[in-house]
C-alpha cells in the first residue's frame, strides 16, 4: 500500500472514531440524560467502587481503566490502545462541547432512540479500529479471545450487570430503560458493524488492530 493511500485510510478511521464520538455524546445529552436513562460502563462501575473507597471518582475511573487498556494492548495491539485513547479523548470533548444543548424529554422515545444512535455511534468507532475505553475495551478483549460472543453481545451483558448492581442507587423504572436501551444498542452495534464491513454476524467480532 502506497503511503498516499496509508494516509488517507488512516485518516478516514480516525474520522470514523470522531463521527462516532460525537453521536454518542449527543445522544447523551439529548435523550438519556434528559430522561434519567443511565449511563452504563466503566462510569457506573466507578460510582460503586467510589462508595466503597474514599477515593475521587476520576482517580478510580482512571485506575480502573489502567488494566483494561493493559489488556487491549496485550490482545488487540499497540494501534488499537492508541485508538481507544483517542476515542476516550475525543468523545470527553464533545461531552463538553454539546454540554448546552437541550434535551427531549419523552422516555420510550429516549431509550429506542438513544439505544439506536449511541450503537451506531460505538459501531463507527469500532470500524475506525478504536473504542471509547472503558467496557468497549473489556468487550472487544473478550470477542476477540471468544469469537462465538459478538461484541454487542459482550457489551450488553456487561452494562446489564451494572445497570443491576447499580439499582440500589437509582429507581427501578429508569433502570428497565436503561437495560431496554443496552439491549437496543448491542443489537445496533452488531448488526451495523457486520454490515459496514461487508462480513456477517458473528464474524463482525474481527475487530481490527490499525495499522
Amino acid at each position: 500500500m502506497s503511503e498516499g493511500v496509508s494516509n488517507k485510510k488512516r485518516s478516514l478511521e480516525w474520522g470514523f472514531i470522531f463521527a462516532g464520538t460525537a453521536l454518542v455524546a449527543l445522544t447523551y445529552y439529548l435523550f438519556l440524560k434528559p430522561n434519567e436513562i443511565m449511563t452504563p460502563g466503566l462510569g457506573g462501575v466507578a460510582i460503586l467502587v467510589s462508595y466503597l473507597l474514599p477515593l475521587s471518582l476520576g482517580l478510580i475511573y482512571f485506575l480502573l481503566n489502567i488494566p483494561l487498556f493493559l489488556l487491549g494492548y496485550r490482545f488487540v495491539g499497540r494501534q488499537f490502545v492508541i485508538r481507544s485513547l483517542g476515542g476516550m479523548i475525543s468523545l470527553s470533548v464533545f461531552l463538553y462541547l454539546f454540554e448546552f444543548l437541550p434535551g427531549w424529554q419523552q422516555p420510550i422515545v429516549g431509550t429506542i432512540l438513544g439505544g439506536v444512535i449511541s450503537g451506531a455511534g460505538i459501531a463507527l468507532v469500532l470500524l475506525g479500529g478504536g473504542t471509547t475505553g472503558g467496557v468497549d475495551i473489556a468487550s472487544v478483549v473478550i470477542s476477540k479471545v471468544w469469537p462465538a460472543f459478538t461484541i454487542g453481545r459482550c457489551m450488553m451483558a456487561i452494562n446489564s450487570l451494572i445497570v443491576i448492581a447499580s439499582w440500589l442507587t437509582t429507581d427501578a423504572l429508569h433502570s428497565v430503560y436503561t437495560l431496554i436501551s443496552i439491549f437496543i444498542a448491542g443489537k445496533t452495534i452488531d448488526v451495523c458493524y457486520s454490515r459496514w464491513l461487508g462480513k456477517g454476524g458473528d464474524r463482525s467480532t474481527e475487530v481490527k488492530s490499525a495499522s
